[in-house]
């Protein structure tokens, strides 16, 4: 006997949210293609028609129309209770799980006073020079006793993209916007 998919019954308010999510021009596609998976789900197509539709595998589909049925219950009871936060967490639940990774090896502070420390002069830390190299840079946060050991290529890292974090979360200017510092960090060097 074959396998038939669970059928998907979704309440008006969220549908409505579902298909404007559908036709964004906007938003990511991979949101607009999950949302189109949930609304051909519910309109009661199987899986292998919808993977046709939306360009994606059988086992993707399965996947998303499963997360939505065990979803639902949740999205529901947020559209009985804080209506508002409706269009939020269907958006939440369009959005990609968090994966595992590694965790950083650098704290958002030590990162801060990493760069601190390249906003300096070399002169006012007792070196002779008037400007950072990589290598001495690393010596320097070493020997303030920021970390015990870094990369001059993490290092790098950091004053390209203030950080271990993708570029698309900009460690330095949230940090100076939450910390209210002026937007000067650096401050000119003497």
């Amino acid at each position: 006997m074959p396998f038939v998919a669970a059928t998907v019954k979704m309440p008006e308010d969220i549908r409505l949210i579902l298909s404007r999510v559908a036709r964004s021009k906007t938003l990511p596609a991979r949101q607009v293609q999950r949302a189109r998976i949930i609304l051909l789900a519910t309109d009661g197509f199987d899986n292998m028609y919808i993977s046709k539709q939306v360009a994606l595998g059988q086992d993707s589909v399965s996947k998303w129309r499963s997360r939505f049925i065990k979803k639902l219950p949740l999205l529901q009871e947020i559209s009985e209770k804080d209506p508002a936060r409706l269009a939020e967490a269907v958006s939440s639940f369009l959005n990609d799980c968090p994966r595992p990774g590694q965790p950083p090896h650098y704290t958002d502070e030590q990162i801060i006073k990493i760069l601190e420390i390249a906003c300096r002069s070399p002169e006012g830390l007792g070196y002779e020079v008037s400007h950072w190299s990589l290598n001495l840079l690393v010596d320097a946060v070493i020997k303030e006793g920021i970390v015990d050991s870094i990369s001059a290529k993490t290092v790098s890292r950091f004053l390209k993209y203030g950080g271990n974090p993708p570029p698309s979360r900009p460690l330095l200017a949230s940090f100076l916007r939450e910390s209210g510092f002026s937007r000067d960090f650096c401050g000119k060097s003497e």
